[in-house]
């Protein structure tokens, strides 16, 4: 009689574990960021890590890993159990760039994920210091028609603005030397301290200095002008026409592959809700992002159409895989 309670009771405990974890969440859920922390990625992961702790009652922790070109924090997410309770919140480049920059990744982004949603876009400004007397495009045509030596600094190797550079720089035959950082903080202050001649960086991380005249304003990438920067052109209409100036870089949320569609589905749910909340809204728009606040079949089929660009635009520019 004992050794059948005792096995009920064991039963009913295996019962009720496996009923909380059918009830999603029942335990904490981790956002694994492939950038240091203080970015943009970091910033919009914590916002809403934040705000799904209250919507989905159980704690939602982000964690920072670093590391070649987001391919580090990328591979873990893609290894993890598709249970729901590892996420990735990335950009565009760990997830299409990487494909054509490396010859070897541990993962592979068209086969290890989900797209949840796209949170905000994050509007690509070409710019210069006020020291170069460049005031549009046209005076950046000018000047390096008549021989200047000039450089141009992105946030590194592959990345969007590195690619948006150089075909800027080889549709003027402008020979400007590329100068790579690791983030957009770094170009940032090199075009405040006049070390390079033009920059580009998202129009989050220069608004500030370009609203205080430190930094100058010529053209931002997408099919949009930036809504914080309303009165700076986009490429498209100065003239420009590679398709690569209709990219913009995306801050979006990703899920191991095979993840069950009702977790993927009460997630995407849960993001968009916090994201669409005039607070949440207000407060990215405020910062310079753009919000697109996606369902997953939209960033999927945003991604498919990207990523023939990208990666046939990096082979184009002849930029070596590492």
């Amino acid at each position: 009689m004992i050794k059948l309670l005792v096995a009920a009771c064991a039963a009913m405990t295996l019962s009720m574990a496996a009923q909380a974890e059918d009830v999603y969440p029942s335990r904490v859920i981790r956002i694994v960021v492939p950038y240091a922390a203080g970015g943009a990625t970091d910033f919009i992961a914590r916002t809403v890590g934040e705000r799904l702790t209250k919507a989905m009652g159980q704690p939602v922790v982000v964690d920072n890993k670093a590391g070649a070109a987001g391919a580090i924090g990328a591979a873990e997410v893609a290894r993890s159990k598709p249970d729901g309770y590892t996420l990735l919140l990335t950009i565009t480049d760990s997830q299409i760039n990487n494909t054509a920059l490396y010859k070897t990744l541990t993962y592979d982004p068209q086969k290890d994920f989900v797209g949840i949603t796209q949170i905000v876009r994050s509007p690509a400004l070409i710019s210069t210091p006020p020291g170069t007397h460049i005031k549009n495009m046209a005076d950046l045509k000018a000047k390096t028609a008549s021989g200047a030596k000039l450089s141009y600094g992105s946030w590194g190797i592959g990345g969007l603005g590195h690619l948006a550079g150089e075909s800027l720089n080889r549709s003027l035959n402008a020979g400007m030397v590329h100068v790579p950082q690791r983030g957009e903080g770094p170009v940032v202050t090199d075009l405040l301290t006049g070390t390079i001649d033009v920059g580009l960086s998202s129009v989050a991380s220069a608004m500030q200095h370009v609203q205080a005249g430190k930094i100058v304003p010529l053209a931002v990438l997408g099919q949009q002008r930036s809504t914080t920067l309303p009165n700076v052109p986009t490429m498209a209409e100065l003239g420009f026409k590679d398709p690569l100036y209709d990219s913009n870089v995306w801050i979006g949320m990703l899920a191991p592959a095979k993840t069950p569609q009702a977790v993927v589905d009460r997630l995407a749910k849960e993001v968009r809700a916090a994201v669409g909340s005039p607070e949440i809204s207000q407060l990215f728009v405020s910062r310079g992002f753009e919000l697109m606040n996606t369902t997953p079949q939209q960033f999927a089929d945003n991604y498919r159409s990207e990523f023939g660009v990208i990666t046939q635009r990096i082979r184009d520019l002849n930029i070596e895989p590492r």
